[in-house]
């Protein structure tokens, strides 16, 4: 499990001032309790982001020894700078069933994209799951090599998950399939569109020569 370490943050200084010394202001609140006010290191958390999202338990170790099962419930993020500036956790309880949003990555080739130009389409880029939080997933993969034709399909029943694990979309639902390559007709379509253009042009220049 990924650890982050906290601090437990006090009144006397700002966000701001956080912020300068490399810290993140955040919260960690829990159901039925008030929410604790905290703050992380900034480079530790956007590694942890970027590699846990916000559908993996992270171990959150407090200054006073103690820690929490929590996930990354939210960020906001600088609209000029891109960096996390402030992160609410929710700590969790392990014996209690959750949802969450989990990823959808694509692997692997498919041979209908090498052999005939095929273009691999994916209809769905996130799916909800629901488990006990020892058993999220920080991301779900689909093997995409075995899309050999022009009608293959997957779809959400075809994915691949522990049997700990319940996706609560609809089975049918359509996660990836592959659609023909387009046929070239934009240049003699453009060619048209000029020669149509060129004919009232020709036009015009024959009246002018017959006042004449």
């Amino acid at each position: 499990m990924t650890q982050l370490k906290a601090k437990t943050r006090t009144k006397e200084l700002s966000a701001n001032d956080l912020r300068r010394e490399g810290e993140v202001p955040a919260v960690v609140y829990c159901k039925g309790n008030p929410a604790s006010s905290l703050s992380v290191n900034s480079l530790q958390l956007e590694k942890l982001y970027e590699e846990a999202g916000e559908s993996s338990l992270v171990d959150l170790i407090l200054d006073d020894g103690k820690s929490k099962k929590v996930l990354i419930h939210d960020i906001q993020r600088d609209p000029l700078k891109s960096k996390i500036i402030h992160a609410d956790f929710y700590e969790v309880d392990l014996k209690e069933k959750l949802t969450a949003t989990v990823e959808i990555e694509l692997v692997g080739e498919a041979p209908i994209v090498k052999n005939e130009g095929g273009v691999v389409i994916k209809h769905l880029n996130e799916v909800e799951i629901e488990c006990l939080p020892g058993d999220l997933l920080p991301k779900i993969e689909v093997d995409i090599s075995g899309l050999d034709s022009f009608d293959s399909t997957i779809h959400i029943k075809d994915l691949r998950i522990p049997t700990a694990v319940k996706i609560l979309n609809d089975a049918e639902d359509i996660v990836v399939n592959v659609s023909e390559p387009k046929a070239e007709v934009e240049a003699p379509v453009a060619e048209a569109a000029v020669e149509g253009a060129a004919a009232p042009a020709a036009e015009e220049e024959k009246k002018e020569e017959s006042k004449n």
